[in-house]
């Protein structure tokens, strides 16, 4: 089968979430030995990134575009030109690893989509930015539901709320699960490593949120509950990694050196915080899918995270769900946890039998299934 990967290259270093569904759904593909699989891309995106990357990225087959990606992006949405098969005459089948689009005449048409969040009331603070994410996203799915052949959702959640905004792609939706990525099952190296030691926790017990301080990963929450948590556990530490946004920061500066503000980390460093912590705090508002609930678990870490949207699919009986507007019951359970050493290793083996069944081995599989099963 010859694939056609678009991948927005600029997410893959230094990758987040969506980066690492892009870069290992790609990766693995590509390794499959009946699959011939090219990449999209970005030239400048490619100058610029690939070289970062190591070799593996280096050996594949590109074709570019000439505009930069949200010119094409727009173009190719709009006006339905230049198809896949201008860019290879012999694609079987294009995947965009993201939410995005490129036509095709012959091939059939692949989209990896990870949730309805900019449709959904609440899941994000009313603002400019949201208006115009929500025409972008409008115009795209405009657009895929005219053309798509099926739609890779990350988890039955995800397909639900895209189905019920979108009903006329009920029939195309494809679950097929994110993973936690090898790296998360394996023992942190000492590289990874270093960054305890930077962030002054080593010996210490912390609890790690991983979804920054932001108003869908429910900063508000956090900010509530955690003085009432440092005041019962003096030792313990907040480490946030991620983006912080500016409207939270000075709330979070008050804490002082009992909350750590450590930023992006790449992927040593956040297995070795994953590992190191003593607890993994993800109340999140809204998620498709919630990947740091899975790559804590499949770390070894116990969760704590919130019972609605895609992560009780996800968390199953491994982790600790509880309502996103509840900081008494955010509070109490972190403290009884921190304080319990047999509780938090019941949910660390009941994680790590969870994790198992998030492998991107296992979802690279069930994706190719889907594949040729349209082309």
């Amino acid at each position: 089968m010859n694939i056609l990967s678009y991948v927005h290259l600029r997410n893959i270093y230094r990758s987040t979430g969506v980066g690492r569904v892009s870069r290992e759904l790609t990766e693995r593909l590509h390794a499959t030995p009946d699959v011939n699989l090219h990449v999209l891309a970005d030239p400048a995106d490619h100058a610029r990134v690939i070289p970062l990357v190591g070799d593996l990225w280096q050996s594949y087959q590109y074709h570019f575009f000439k505009s930069d990606t949200s010119a094409q992006q727009l173009r190719w949405v709009l006006t339905n030109r230049p198809a896949a098969e201008h860019y290879w005459s012999e694609v079987d089948l294009v995947h965009c690893t993201a939410e995005s689009y490129v036509p095709v005449r012959k091939a059939r048409l692949v989209v990896t989509c990870h949730d309805a969040q900019h449709f959904e009331a609440g899941a994000h603070r009313q603002s400019v930015w949201l208006m115009k994410q929500r025409l972008k996203w409008r115009l795209l799915f405009a657009r895929l539901e005219r053309e798509v052949d099926m739609l890779q959702m990350i988890s039955h959640f995800a397909a639900e709320r895209t189905a019920h905004f979108f009903p006329n792609l009920r029939d195309r939706l494809c679950v097929v699960p994110n993973a936690a990525s090898d790296s998360f099952f394996a023992p942190a190296d000492e590289e990874g490593k270093a960054i305890l030691h930077q962030l002054g926790v080593v010996g210490k017990p912390f609890v790690l949120v991983p979804g920054g301080l932001q108003f869908r990963k429910n900063a508000d929450l956090i900010l509530d509950a955690w003085p009432a948590i440092a005041a019962a556990v003096p030792d313990v530490v907040l480490v946030v990694i991620n983006h912080v946004d500016e409207t939270y920061l000075p709330r979070a500066k008050v804490l002082g050196d009992r909350c750590v503000l450590a930023g992006f980390q790449e992927e040593r460093q956040l297995v070795a915080l994953y590992q190191a912590a003593t607890l993994v705090w993800f109340p999140t508002l809204y998620d498709g899918f919630g990947m740091p609930v899975i790559e804590a678990m499949a770390s070894g870490t116990p969760v704590i995270s919130s019972d609605t949207t895609g992560i009780p699919e996800v968390a199953g009986n491994a982790g600790v769900l509880l309502s996103p507007a509840d900081a008494e019951a955010h509070v109490q359970t972190i403290v009884e946890l921190l304080r319990d050493e047999s509780a938090r290793a019941a949910l660390v083996e009941r994680g790590r039998v969870r994790a198992a069944d998030f492998t991107w081995d296992k979802s690279t599989a069930k994706l190719l299934a889907a594949f040729r099963s349209i082309v």
